[in-house]
């Protein structure tokens, strides 16, 4: 149930960069913390007025020339840390949402994707997150230092991870991905135009979950039916409205008060209501905005424009597809047939193919030995310091590192490398196995020997792995 859309995202939810700063200061110990001291604490990082860091406002103030006059309520202040670092970093968006006073929200989004779990405590997919975080400067930046780390420049592989991670949690983002290559849309993508397209990927991945849910899952799947069918309403889309066999849900009007004194007519009560989108807006910025931090969209700014017109620009509602959008759809309609998840077993050689990353796809074959190379750094890496670790995060982390490297090594051929040990029996002093066989319930405790173990029975487990 986690890959349908049932929660009601908000237009708060923009920046990526937002998620970094979160991780970074929850405990890697997963200890509890309260609500209002990690946004006491974002807030002091993130919020407070960028003239009182003395290095990064002198970077920063001749590009803000036209500011003060703009910044209603806080004119005083200037701009703040996080709007300095965004146009230091040359973000293709300058939206943020997210004020002082809403801090907060970074954490309600947090838990939504799953970052966060009971208690504030970081979960095992934010303590991967955090693990490709640069400490060093990280530490710096969370002692004062706003120039030590741009949390809102994405390194590759942040950016695959987000990306892999809300394929994994929200499948509205893969059906995006596929309605931005579909024949037809036009550039750039307005805000009317981009809520039509999340609508209509919305109804696709509710359709696709229907014949799949659990009987337990049926009440969310319900609320999900009536935030698509509220978003078709609302953007007035004839076909998805009679597909839902929906109809307006228009609260009628309040009858007149009648006035206590005689003499004095009512007011009128026919008073057209106003047309809103707020639901579908919700529903389509912050996808909009995040596959902008992902590297799938632009914002369209005229090759004449000012500073002040270029970053006007970067903060409309305003999108153009980047050649990435294209490449990813045209590689992944090839991976689309197989079982399992599709990230499991395509999302490797989608992402490389489509230029995410810098490395050229690499032409020779991953051997047995290379692929436990691979694992076994991800292993020193993030796991755990008692116990078993998920086979998950080591085969994520292990594929995103083969990315970079020019190697589209999936999750699932990680899997059939460590099942093909298991079910041979070797290596039994090298590795260990717990819980089940499927990637997501594997666990494992490595210990060093295991590349030249795999080394040693290559001839064994390359049929076995590549059959």
């Amino acid at each position: 149930m986690s890959r349908l859309p049932w929660t009601k995202f908000q237009d708060f939810y923009l920046r990526l960069g937002f998620l970094k700063v979160l991780v970074a200061i929850l405990d890697p110990n997963r200890r509890s913390a309260a609500n209002e001291a990690l946004s006491r604490r974002m807030q002091k990082l993130l919020f407070g007025p960028a003239r009182g860091r003395e290095e990064l406002w002198r970077q920063v103030e001749s590009r803000f020339p036209w500011f003060d006059e703009r910044s209603a309520g806080r004119s005083d202040r200037g701009p703040m840390i996080l709007e300095a670092l965004l146009l230091l970093g040359a973000c293709p968006s300058q939206l943020y949402a997210v004020t002082e006073r809403t801090a907060y929200k970074i954490l309600d989004w947090a838990r939504d994707l799953q970052l966060v779990g009971a208690g504030n405590q970081i979960s095992e997919t934010g303590v991967l997150l955090r693990e490709l975080l640069p400490q060093d400067s990280v530490s710096e930046f969370l002692r004062g230092d706003p120039l030590a780390w741009n949390p809102f420049v994405l390194t590759e592989r942040e950016r695959l991870f987000l990306l892999f991670h809300l394929c994994e949690v929200d499948e509205l983002t893969i059906e995006l991905l596929d309605e931005l290559a579909r024949p037809g849309v036009v550039e750039p993508i307005e805000s009317a135009r981009a809520a039509a397209m999340t609508c209509r990927a919305f109804f696709r991945v509710l359709d696709h979950a229907g014949g799949r849910v659990a009987p337990g899952g049926l009440p969310a799947l319900r609320r999900g039916r009536e935030l698509a069918s509220v978003m078709a309403e609302e953007l007035q889309l004839e076909d998805l409205i009679a597909e839902a066999g929906a109809v307006a849900r228009r609260r009628p009007p309040k009858p007149p008060k009648i006035p206590a004194r005689s003499g004095v007519r009512p007011r009128r009560a026919s008073r057209q209501q106003r047309r809103t989108t707020k639901n579908a807006d919700h529903q389509t910025i912050p996808r909009f905005e995040q596959l902008v931090d992902l590297g799938f969209l632009g914002k369209p700014v005229p090759d004449d424009a000012g500073p002040e017109e270029g970053w006007e620009a970067r903060r409309r509602w305003r999108y153009e597809r980047l050649p990435t959008s294209h490449a990813w759809a045209e590689k992944r309609r090839d991976t689309l047939d197989g079982a399992g998840p599709w990230e499991w077993r395509g999302f490797a050689s989608v992402a490389l193919g489509s230029g995410l990353v810098r490395a050229a796809p690499r032409s020779e074959r991953p051997t047995p030995e290379l692929m436990a190379g691979f694992l076994w750094n991800a292993y020193e890496a993030v796991h755990r310091q008692v116990g078993h670790t998920p086979f998950h995060s080591l085969a994520l982390m292990a594929m995103i590192e083969a990315v970079v490297a020019g190697f589209a090594i999936e999750m699932r051929e990680f899997h059939e490398l460590m099942l093909a040990i298991k079910k041979m029996g070797v290596l039994g002093d090298h590795v260990f196995f717990a819980s089940g066989n499927e990637i997501d319930k594997m666990f494992l405790l490595v210990r060093l020997g295991f590349v030249e173990g795999v080394k040693e029975f290559s001839a064994e487990l390359c049929p076995a792995t590549f059959r």
